[in-house]
Formats: structure tokens, C-alpha cells, sequence
């Protein structure tokens, strides 16, 4: 009986589905013959939700990449308002409308609107560097989406116009929005909305009262984002409750009385801000110097006074800087620094202590103004802005906390959002402000809201747009974190440390430089992130001790594969990592993995001019299998095999000075299968360890191997290192 029900709702199902198809194919008909009648631009709709066959609320509408469980969440909110989203647009079609058809001597595309989107385009993305039309015509990957909804304003996605040399998507938004409301609509114009005001200057009444506001709300109304003070005070913290004149370090905080303070996340700009050190602690415990003090660390002690709170933790004031026991002390401490920390904030627009982020915006940030005729003679003033991507709904893409299954990759834009230990300190926080370039960012555990944006505000409770597992979002998490810069390399696990021990998985799971033991042979599937395979990628041995399996060996962004129903077809023997100090989360000084699965012997060709890399095997009739492209840490090189064997194996590159072209043997280890089909086996590339005799090295990764690689392989055990 269960199955007559299943069988007849997978009908029911289909039937659903042909009605929702036919319904679209009718709206997608009409809108053409509407097209050719009444002027309407096939590409851009002429910026109006309406008529369209992806109208939100129509069967099979836009937002298909939602799940039923998400749609249903979305609908009840926006299933009334009339919401078009028009996504991969093509910029080479936009320019038809400044083409000359020669036939009629009329543009190929007579749409004003579309002129008005290369008006914006010309303004926002064409500078010295880079040019959108330059772009478009040497038919680069640049596309644009419109996100078109009565009442909120028009947002323009530009994927591509910029340059980003670990997001192969990089976004830009932009708000366009009229220059003072109307109480009618006006005939022709585009369908926006009102936005909030975003002040020239972050020093402004205005901003306090928002941060402020921010603040009280949050306390009052958010019992998520409660902070817990109760057993930990950190060891040091700046009070500035007496106001600029009576500030100073304070060592002797009473342990369990309950003391709120700010924290600060800064970047340190490749020198060394004011600092604490063993000859001045005496002198900062009597007084600190207002005035002696940079920028940033100003900011943060204003911004701390304002809201009401005596303390404020600044890691170079209250990490004794010259002692290397204190450090190692105070890092182990950190993350709960900033965990329990009543507020952190966020200096994300400095780049170092001598850039204030209090203070005037910079222009590019600032509304440009266009005119606009919605019909002969009349005159339409429209702003067009940068939306701040942490401002976005979290349907429209984050792939950041709090963990959303989207459709868009987004990079936080500001100088801190470049630096490694940054990212555990926003991480951690239970409220934070980000002072970004383009707004300041109220975010804690149940919204996030900008100072120009009007409710409702983003909801960031995890499952709201739906359920990431704990495996998935420790991937985002190093996604993230490895695409930013370290000033040393041996703080690569130190400074996600703090993040490793909040997920889930340590609760019962052991942590193998970075990666975790109750998912381990799927976490060695990392890949590096495309655009430096020629050059070497991974840390020098006397630099980073990490082990090869391990993403924190690499000096450069790594990601996963999302692998579909994945199969284990490897066990793990043992494994084990050693490492330096008293933090289990911290700095390694090696490890090792003895693996159980089917191995192929290989040979490799790579040409890094190309940046091609392949590798095939000797079938027994002694033809040559098809080559299989792969992915490499970085550049690699050859060795000789052991013992007198004669020929070369693969091993990572110690530099950049290797051959441009390399052919050499590996060996192909087979960790999943994600099909029945004959071409899905993942697994690693291996080559010889340098260091220690008898045991691989990691130098690759490698998907939709055909199943004969397997097939052929010997089942065998190996230690990688």
C-alpha cells in the first residue's frame, strides 16, 4: 500500500508538473507577441515586474533554484508582491541598443531602458583598469540580473565586471531608486522603491543613533543573542569607562564578576600597531595615552564609550607582544575573546591602525545620478548606489554564516575581510558592526541590518532558507577563511582554531589539522582554487609543518566538490597529527594517514603554459587509457623513484624554477564513487614523500574518473604524510 501511495503522488507530481509547464510556455508566448505590439524589451522587460512569464507567484515562476521547504518559507512573504527576478543576462545583447541595425539605420534594440543600464554600467565600470564593453566584446564571461519587486528598490547583480582572483563569480550590486518618492506611480518608470539613507560621512549623529538603536533593539527583543559572561573575563582589557583622559590596561579584572566588553577586529597593515610589550606593561597599567593611540584603536574606544561599556579588548594591548608563553596562552583564549564579548567591532574599511573607519565615505560608495525620460519630455532624476553584499537577503546569496543553500557566491568587501585571523573573530560573535566602505552593518543571531536599508531586515537564524549539514559548513567555513592573507604561515590552524572548536563535529569528532575524523576521507577531497597552478602553492616545510592531505599545508584558497550520494570506497587505517603546544586545535608539527583502498599506478603530463594536467595508464595489451584531466597542489616536480628503481615520481614543487612541462609517474587512490555511472570515482593524486622514505605525498585531487581506473587497481595499504 505505501508504494500505491508513493507511485500515485510521483503521478500527481507530473501531472503538476506538465500544467506548470504549459502555463509558462502560454505567458512566454503572449510576452512575445506583447513584445512586438506594445514596445515591451524581451531582455529587460522595461524594468517592470509585470507580464512576464517568471513573475513570482506564477506557476513555474522565477526562483526555481528554491527548495519546495524554502519556497514555502518565501512565498507567504513575497507571493502577493508582484517579483521579477531576471538572472544571467547577457551584456553582448544590452549593447544591441547602441547598435545600428544597417539595414534600417535604427538600433538593433530601441529600448531606452536598456540604454539607461549602459549608462549605469559606463559609470560604475569603466575605469583605467577595466571596461565592461571591452570586456563583453572580447566575449568574457560577464552577465548582469535584474531583481525587480513593487516597493523595494530595483537591484542589478553584475557578475564578472570585476576582478577577483579566487571568486570566479565575482558580484557587484548595485540599488537604483528615484531621487525623491512619489505618491503616484509615474507612467513609464521603472518599478522601484525607497531606500534608506546612507550618510557621507560615518562620524555622523545619524550613525551613532543607528549602532546605538541597533544595540538596545537587539538586547530587548532578541533573547538569541543573549551573551553568556558567566566564568570567563579575559585576562586584559583596555577601561575606558572614565572617558578619554582616565584610560588604561587593567591585568587584575575580577575572575566571574560579570564585565561586558567590546572586542575590536582590525588589521595590523604588515606592521606593528601600539603594542604591549614587557618594558611597557608597568606604563600602560598607570595610564594610556588618548592621543598616542592610531586611528583604529580611537575609533574603537569612542565607539565602546558610546555605547555605554568601560571595557574594550584590543589584542596588541592585552597580548603581552615580545613573550612568546603569553601568546600561545592568549590564542588558546582568543576565540572565547570574542565569543563572549558583549560587541565586536568590525574596523572592515581600514586597512591599517593609521586609517580611521570613522570618517568620510569613500565617493565610490556615494549614489551617481542619472536622468531618465520615462516618455517624451519629461525628466526622471534616478540614483543608482553599490549595495553593500552583506545588506543582500540571504536569498539572494551568501556563502558565509549563517549558512544558506544558494545560488550565489558573495566576498565581503573591505580590507579586513582579506585577513586570515579576522575571520574567526566575525565568526564567533554574537553581535557584531561592521564598519564596511560601503555601510555600516548591524549583524547578530537574528538579523542583520544596514544603515540605508529599511525593514524587514534579513533574518540570519540558521535553517531560514533551509538546513547546511555541519560537514557542508565546515567547507564553507575553510572556503572562506583559506581565500584570505596570513602574515605567518604557521598561524594557519592557530587562527581558525577558535572556529573549529564551536562546530559540531567537536563534539565527538577528533581534529586532524583541519580536518575531522568522522568525515575524514571525504574532507582529503579538497582541490585547490584555480588561477595559480603554475607556481608553487604549498608552504615550505621549515614555514608550515602542516601535512600534505591537509588544506592548511597550502598557501593558497581550496574548495570542495559537491559530490551527490557519495559511496566510501577506502577505510582509514589510523591517523594522527602532532601537535606543538596545548591547543589540540592549533599549530601541527606533522601528521599522518595510513589509508586501506584500490590503487592505479600513472603516469603524469602536465604543461603549466596551458595549465593542462592529465594522467593515463598502461592497459595490459599495452595500449594507453584515456587521459583523465586533474587538478594539482600548485606546481609540481619529479623525483627519482627509491632504491635504484629508475624513472620519476610526482612530488610538489619547492619553487617556481621547475620545467614548464613535466611528465613523471603518480599514483591514482580511489576514496568515493557519487553514480552508478561508469565515470564518477574521485579520489587523490599521490606521489613520493621527499622527507620520509616509504610513504606519499599529496599532489593532487581528481574527479569523474572512469570506473576501469578502479577496476584495474590494486587493493593495497599507504601512508600519506
Amino acid at each position: 500500500m505505501p508504494g500505491f501511495f508513493a507511485a500515485a503522488q510521483d503521478i500527481a507530481k507530473g501531472v503538476k508538473w506538465a500544467a506548470d509547464t504549459t502555463v509558462w510556455a502560454g505567458h512566454y508566448t503572449s510576452r512575445q507577441y506583447k513584445s512586438m505590439r506594445d514596445g515591451v524589451c524581451l531582455l529587460c522587460n522595461n524594468l517592470q515586474p509585470y507580464n512576464h512569464e517568471d513573475t513570482f507567484g506564477r506557476a513555474g515562476a522565477a526562483w526555481r533554484h528554491f527548495t519546495e521547504s524554502e519556497l514555502a518559507a518565501r512565498r507567504k512573504e513575497v507571493g502577493s508582491v508582484p517579483t521579477l527576478v531576471l538572472a544571467e543576462l547577457s551584456t553582448k545583447k544590452l549593447l544591441e541598443c547602441r547598435e545600428v541595425d544597417p539595414k534600417t539605420g535604427l538600433p538593433k534594440n530601441n529600448c531606452r531602458y536598456c540604454r539607461l543600464l549602459c549608462e549605469i554600467f559606463d559609470a560604475f565600470f569603466i575605469d583605467e583598469w577595466m571596461s565592461w564593453i571591452t570586456e563583453t566584446k572580447n566575449a568574457m564571461p560577464i552577465q548582469f540580473g535584474l531583481m525587480i519587486r513593487e516597493g523595494a528598490p530595483l537591484i542589478i547583480n553584475c557578475w564578472n565586471f570585476t576582478y577577483d582572483k579566487f571568486y570566479q563569480n565575482a558580484r557587484v550590486d548595485l540599488e537604483l531608486y528615484l531621487e525623491q518618492p512619489y505618491n503616484t506611480r509615474i507612467p513609464g518608470a521603472p518599478v522601484t522603491g525607497p531606500v534608506g539613507p546612507r550618510m557621507a560621512d560615518t562620524r555622523s549623529e545619524f550613525c551613532m543613533r543607528f549602532l546605538q538603536e541597533s544595540l538596545q533593539q537587539c538586547c530587548r527583543e532578541h533573547p538569541r543573542c543573549v551573551v553568556n559572561f558567566e566564568g570567563f573575563v579575559p585576562t586584559r582589557l583596555v577601561y575606558v569607562g572614565g572617558g578619554n583622559d582616565a584610560l588604561r590596561l587593567r591585568d587584575s579584572v575580577p575572575q566571574g564578576e560579570p564585565i561586558a566588553w567590546a572586542a575590536l577586529s582590525h588589521c595590523w597593515g604588515g606592521g606593528k600597531p601600539m603594542s604591549l610589550t614587557k618594558a611597557n606593561l608597568d606604563q600602560l597599567r598607570r595610564g594610556i595615552d588618548f592621543a598616542n593611540l592610531p586611528p583604529t584603536f580611537q575609533n574603537a574606544v569612542t565607539i565602546t564609550h558610546q555605547l555605554g561599556l568601560h571595557y574594550v579588548w584590543i589584542d596588541s594591548l592585552c597580548i603581552v607582544q615580545d613573550d612568546r608563553g603569553d601568546w600561545e596562552h592568549e590564542a588558546e583564549r582568543m576565540g572565547s575573546v570574542y565569543d563572549r564579548a558583549f560587541i565586536v567591532i568590525s574596523g572592515a574599511s581600514s586597512a591599517n591602525p593609521e586609517t580611521p573607519y570613522l570618517g568620510p565615505r569613500d565617493a565610490d560608495w556615494l549614489p551617481k545620478r542619472f536622468e531618465f525620460q520615462p516618455s517624451p519630455g519629461v525628466n526622471l532624476p534616478i540614483l543608482v548606489r553599490q549595495r553593500s553584499l552583506l545588506a543582500a537577503p540571504l536569498e539572494q546569496g551568501l556563502y558565509e554564516p549563517p549558512f544558506t543553500s544558494s545560488w550565489a557566491t558573495l566576498k565581503r568587501v573591505g580590507p579586513l575581510y582579506s585577513r586570515g585571523w579576522c575571520f574567526q573573530e566575525s565568526f564567533l560573535a554574537k553581535r557584531i558592526v561592521h564598519f564596511t566602505p560601503g555601510a555600516i552593518i548591524y549583524e547578530c543571531q537574528t538579523h542583520r541590518r544596514s544603515e540605508d536599508q529599511l525593514p524587514p531586515y534579513p533574518s540570519t537564524v540558521p535553517g531560514t532558507l533551509g538546513e547546511v549539514s555541519s560537514a557542508e559548513q565546515w567547507y564553507m567555513i575553510v572556503k572562506t577563511y583559506t581565500t584570505r592573507q596570513l602574515t605567518y604561515a604557521t598561524d594557519k590552524l592557530p587562527a581558525i582554531a577558535g572556529a573549529a572548536t564551536k562546530m559540531p563535529q567537536a563534539r565527538a569528532s577528533r581534529y586532524l589539522a583541519g580536518l575531522w575524523s568522522e568525515s575524514l576521507l571525504l574532507d582529503l577531497l579538497w582541490q585547490v582554487m584555480p588561477g595559480r597552478a603554475h607556481t608553487a602553492l604549498s608552504y615550505k616545510k621549515e614555514d608550515n609543518s602542516a601535512p600534505s592531505w591537509s588544506w592548511a599545508s597550502m598557501d593558497w584558497g581550496v574548495t570542495w566538490n559537491s559530490l551527490k550520494s557519495p559511496q566510501i570506497v577506502a577505510s582509514v587505517m589510523q591517523a594522527e597529527t602532532a601537535v606543538r603546544g596545548k591547543n589540540a586545535y592549533g599549530e601541527v608539527s606533522g601528521g599522518s594517514i595510513t589509508i586501506r583502498g584500490r590503487m592505479k599506478r600513472c603516469q603524469v603530463l602536465s604543461d603549466y603554459h596551458r595549465n593542462e594536467h592529465w594522467v593515463f595508464y598502461t592497459k595490459s595489451d599495452g595500449s594507453l587509457s584515456k587521459k583523465q584531466h586533474f587538478r594539482t597542489d600548485g606546481r609540481l616536480m619529479a623525483e627519482p623513484l627509491p632504491n635504484h628503481q629508475g624513472g620519476t615520481i610526482a612530488c610538489r614543487a619547492r619553487d617556481s624554477s621547475s620545467p614548464n612541462t613535466l611528465e613523471t609517474t603518480a599514483v591514482f587512490l580511489c576514496i568515493a564513487r557519487t553514480a552508478l555511472m561508469r565515470s564518477n570515482d574521485v579520489g587523490l593524486i599521490l606521489g613520493m614523500s621527499p622527507d620520509i622514505p616509504g610513504s606519499m605525498q599529496r599532489v593532487g585531487n581528481i574527479t569523474n574518473v572512469s570506473r576501469d581506473w578502479y577496476d584495474t587497481g590494486e587493493e593495497t595499504t599507504m601512508t600519506i604524510v
